[in-house]
């Protein structure tokens, strides 16, 4: 909370510099207000523009402390760590997921070695972490290769083979593997809703489409899979075209995001402790696969995709 104090007198500057109506020892506190009772962050404050809404929509939005309060009422702790876990994931979801991959900890140094030769482009992730922190991309060419294996042996680490996107999405967004998050909760009755869709993308630096770790995303629209209005990343940074391939996010047609809402409808069933979770999807030259489950979906994507504060409506769903 300390810290807190100290980093929200810094971004107050912002706040006013997006509101010049309202003074900076207002925006300070505002900013303290909704941190300390509702559980709004600066990222949730900046990214939902708190400084244009009213007390009442404010109220509506699902914040960084709500978001946790919905995992612990829509999951068990054996769903959360079951989604955690990246290689029980893989084995628990498998007749959804093509890509080979291995268990480093499982796995001799020499099977590893085999395993990025064969394979050629592999991507290295954390076991149980999250935001895309900790990914190392390997190419069984570079003179490094060795080195990033023996860093890796002994600790808690998946290695998948590189899948690419079909050409329309590699050519919007280049360097990156880009996904198709789209936000599922089962109700009370077992009715599943699709509460928001987004395309997520690098930002033509890192290879990476992790909203957190430096990617950027854009709303798509659930009725014909085009995307809608600006992307965004963290920050508060607005995008109209993409900032590498310089095409314009809005209108943009999403291919197979028909397929995508046919899939997530099967897979949102079938573990259905799992009742709110955020589904990742590549569409690829060899269909749609299957990427991660996130319990919970980020809330600050999943609302700025569903245009609208979503605290009310998920609790009148429990």
């Amino acid at each position: 909370m300390l810290k807190y104090l100290v980093k929200s007198w810094r971004n107050s500057a912002y706040i006013v510099k997006q509101n010049p109506q309202m003074c900076r020892l207002s925006a300070y506190f505002s900013l303290l207000y909704w941190f300390y009772f509702y559980g709004n962050d600066f990222n949730d404050y900046c990214t939902f523009r708190f400084w244009e809404k009213s007390r009442k929509e404010k109220k509506s939005y699902v914040s960084l402390r709500r978001n946790d309060r919905l995992r612990f009422a829509l999951s068990t702790p054996e769903v959360h760590k079951l989604f955690l876990d990246k290689a029980k994931f893989n084995i628990r979801f498998s007749k959804f997921i093509k890509r080979r991959w291995i268990l480093v900890s499982s796995t001799s140094q020499l099977e590893i070695e085999r395993f990025v030769m064969v394979e050629k482009s592999v991507v290295a992730k954390p076991l149980s972490d999250f935001g895309g922190h900790g990914i190392i991309k390997i190419n069984s060419n570079e003179n490094h290769t060795n080195d990033y294996i023996t860093s890796l042996l002994g600790k808690q680490y998946i290695i998948e083979e590189c899948i690419q996107n079909i050409e329309q999405l590699r050519k919007l967004a280049p360097g990156s593997l880009n996904t198709i998050r789209i936000v599922t909760l089962i109700d009370r009755f077992g009715q599943l809703h699709i509460l928001a869709a987004l395309l997520r993308m690098g930002n033509g630096i890192g290879y990476t489409d992790n909203y957190h770790d430096g990617g950027i995303a854009c709303p798509i629209d659930i009725s014909n899979g085009s995307l809608k209005g600006n992307a965004y990343g963290m920050g508060c940074i607005e995008y109209e075209k993409h900032p590498l391939s310089k095409i314009k996010f809005d209108g943009f047609r999403v291919p197979d995001f028909d397929k995508c809402i046919d899939l997530v409808k099967e897979i949102a069933f079938e573990e259905p402790a799992a009742r709110y979770v955020g589904w990742d999807f590549a569409i690829t030259p060899n269909g749609i696969e299957l990427i991660e489950g996130n319990i919970p979906p980020g809330e600050d994507i999943t609302q700025i995709a569903a245009g609208r504060g979503l605290w009310n409506e998920i609790n009148e769903l429990l």
